[in-house]
């Protein structure tokens, strides 16, 4: 009787009801006999009843809910109908693989695993079974393709190597990160005793990354050991696995629950042994390249790089060695300079897989016919790129070695051909901010892709001008790095103008010879600077502040809709609503100042960086005004476009103190005198700058 699918139905209904009958305090939900015309009618649901089901009527509940099926019975004979019709047309392996990858791709997933099974009778379809074992550990369900490799072992699929790559892949890529290190360890362990396919290098290496993502580096030295010479032996891939997992481990594992002096302890101890772990590892690989037996790439020389600049300057300084000896690019000044030039003579490396067109080879420099170009480099060197280029750069920033910023630079450009991404100009532009180079950031701010540019750049640049106050030209740099964010960017940042401000303010060597021999002259060579970085901020300072309202800071509010008024309606509510109550009935209307405050809110930051710009430049005409700094006729100049900006930060105060109420003038006035007392101090972005300025103090206000 099992046997029968109605008889079973049967037999759990008839149970059902019978429970459901014997409490008299329950209505009985349905007939327990059951007719054949009601038994054909049902056939249409789900065949058998789960266990929960049966248990929760039998303890009397009325209303037993069940697990929602998938599919009926007549949308899974629709399907069952479909897939025999394409199996119909389908003979070959490779045809049948195809199709499950394209039903794959539309996310229907019971179609695809529906073919498989039934095409799995009579052909060996191991690529298939590969697509939806890789379709379910993509979607993160490590157990469900786990049970297909499973399934296919028992339905005689030959499962190949490319099936274990996938499982290793999904198992590296999955989010329980334990219990995947488990399966692919388990999994690993049978293919080394399994004599029908055994673990190669690109097995080896998956299961390295399984191990490398969990963060579990012990598995994973174990691992290590079943490497050989021949099926599993190590490539540069092998070693970049391991190099970037102990980085990622000592990065990860910041000890956050001890105590602040331990923490700083352990953490220096632990970054002693990694790199010492790093740098054994590093001779079996030199050991190994130089006897031809692995072929370096510019991932492994960074993977090396990357620990290198976590220890101290020694460690930092040993990366310009190690990009020397397994690249060929000198770390000494003079090897870099004779490079640059030899890059004048002889053309950027290109790949010689690809022929340079006619306008490639015309744009290319002519070789001297009498004299001679550099040798080429080993072909067992690395060839450099931008991930090379940025450690350096990191390095030298560093050691303090930014002074060869442009060496390596010229030579990563000009030599090799590397375009830099939008990640190397900001690492350069900030280690010549480092070095207080801003003639170079300027320089090369004009050249630099505008693709790559942002707020963030301009600031870097600004602070590189503003820590060479020193240098007489620094204002003159950074006019410059004003004009090209003018021309780069779609509307001017307050920040970067304030800066600018500031650096006009701070730059004062030239003026102190002056001093000395006529004070008076000094003044107002030092006012016309301050009215050149004035007349420079206007037309910027304008096109920032035109983005809000016309005349101030206060957003245009609409006004609020009309209570809308109908025949029927009472003329007592009309008349409450008039006064100012609200009335009982009728949909809720925005006010314009709910609209007004969440104008404000959207932005409040971009209005204080305004505001504080404003304030910074009312700052400099006062000083400009009443400091003698200039003559009576630029006062008269000066004074319109003064009283305009102080009429913008007075208005701009009274909108906050509308929209605000937590704000007050008490408040305003520490600020103000907040503003006031960092007048001529330095103002470093946090999210991109470090330090402080080279010069500052009360000298900076002799005049």
């Amino acid at each position: 009787m099992f046997t029968c699918r109605a008889c079973t139905r049967r037999l759990l209904t008839a149970v059902v009801d019978h429970a459901l009958s014997a409490e008299p305090t329950h209505n009985v939900l349905r007939r327990s006999i059951i007719s054949a015309t009601t038994a054909q009618q049902t056939r249409g649901y789900a065949v058998a009843a789960s266990a929960s089901v049966v248990e929760s009527a039998i303890r009397g509940e009325t209303e037993p809910v069940a697990e929602p099926s998938p599919m009926n019975s007549k949308e899974a004979k629709a399907l069952e109908w479909s897939v025999n019709k394409q199996l119909e047309y389908l003979s070959d392996p490779f045809h049948i693989a195809n199709t499950v990858q394209a039903i794959l791709n539309k996310g229907r997933f019971d179609e695809a695993k529906m073919m498989v099974l039934k095409a799995s009778k009579d052909k060996n379809i191991a690529v298939s079974w590969n697509h939806l074992i890789d379709y379910e550990m993509r979607h993160q369900k490590l157990h469900s393709g786990i049970k297909l490799f499973n399934e296919m072992k028992k339905r005689a699929q030959m499962s190949t190597a490319q099936t274990y790559t996938i499982i290793f892949r999904g198992c590296a890529q999955s989010d329980h990160k334990k219990l995947a290190v488990a399966e692919a360890v388990k999994l690993y362990n049978n293919m080394l005793k399994s004599d029908r396919i055994k673990p190669n290098t690109q097995h080896y290496n998956a299961l390295l990354q399984v191990c490398a993502r969990a963060g579990d580096i012990d598995t994973m030295f174990t691992i290590v050991q079943s490497s050989n010479t021949g099926l599993r032996a190590p490539d540069a891939f092998t070693y970049t696995t391991i190099l970037n997992a102990l980085r990622a481990k000592l990065e990860i594992d910041p000890r956050k629950h001890r105590p602040k002096g331990e923490r700083e302890q352990e953490v220096k101890k632990a970054t002693e042994q990694t790199i010492q772990r790093a740098k054994a590892i590093w001779e079996e690989v030199i050991a190994k390249w130089r006897s031809a037996s692995l072929v370096i790439d510019e991932q492994l020389v960074c993977a090396m790089a990357r620990i290198l600049l976590l220890g101290p300057s020694a460690d930092n300084k040993a990366v310009l060695a190690l990009v020397e000896q397994t690249m060929g690019i000198p770390q000494d000044e003079p090897g870099l300079i004779k490079m640059v030039r030899e890059a004048h003579l002889v053309p950027p490396e290109v790949d010689v897989r690809e022929k340079p067109s006619k306008t490639t080879r015309a744009l290319q420099p002519r070789k001297p016919t009498g004299g001679k170009g550099p040798k080429p480099g080993s072909a067992l060197q690395a060839k450099p790129g931008n991930n090379t280029l940025s450690a350096i750069l990191t390095a030298l920033q560093q050691t303090a070695k930014t002074s060869m910023v442009p060496r390596y630079w010229d030579v990563f450009t000009r030599r090799y051909g590397v375009s830099p991404d939008a990640l190397n100009w900001h690492h350069m532009i900030r280690s010549l901010r480092y070095g207080h180079n801003s003639s170079k950031v300027a320089e090369y701010l004009w050249i630099m892709p505008k693709a790559f540019m942002s707020e963030a750049t301009f600031r870097i640049a600004m602070n590189a001008c503003l820590r060479d106050n020193l240098n007489q030209h620094a204002f003159h740099n950074g006019s410059q790095v004003l004009e090209v964010m003018l021309t780069s960017l779609r509307a001017p940042d307050a920040h970067v103008m304030r800066i600018y401000l500031q650096l006009a303010h701070a730059v004062k060597r030239p003026f102190e010879d002056m001093a000395k021999k006529d004070p008076q002259a000094a003044k107002l060579a030092f006012g016309k600077q301050l009215t050149t970085a004035l007349g420079n901020l206007w037309e910027p300072y304008c096109m920032a502040t035109k983005q809000f309202a016309f005349g101030g800071l206060a957003p245009r509010t609409p006004p609020p809709p009309p209570t809308p008024k109908t025949p029927l309606a009472p003329v007592s509510s009309t008349a409450a609503t008039t006064d100012g109550a609200s009335a009982s009935s009728g949909p809720a209307t925005t006010s314009g100042s709910d609209i007004g405050r969440e104008m404000w809110k959207l932005h409040a930051t971009a209005r204080g960086e305004i505001a504080a710009l404003a304030r910074k430049m009312i700052a400099a005409y006062d000083r400009l005004i009443f400091g003698d700094l200039a003559t009576s006729d630029i006062i008269a100049k000066l004074k319109p476009r003064r009283n305009q900006i102080n009429a913008f930060v007075v208005k701009y105060f009274e909108d906050r103190e509308k929209y605000e109420p937590k704000w007050s003038f008490k408040r305003m006035q520490e600020e103000k005198k907040q503003m006031e007392m960092e007048n001529n101090e330095d103002e470093d972005d946090l999210e991109f700058l470090e330090g402080t300025p080279r010069r500052k103090g009360p000298e900076l206000d002799a005049w």
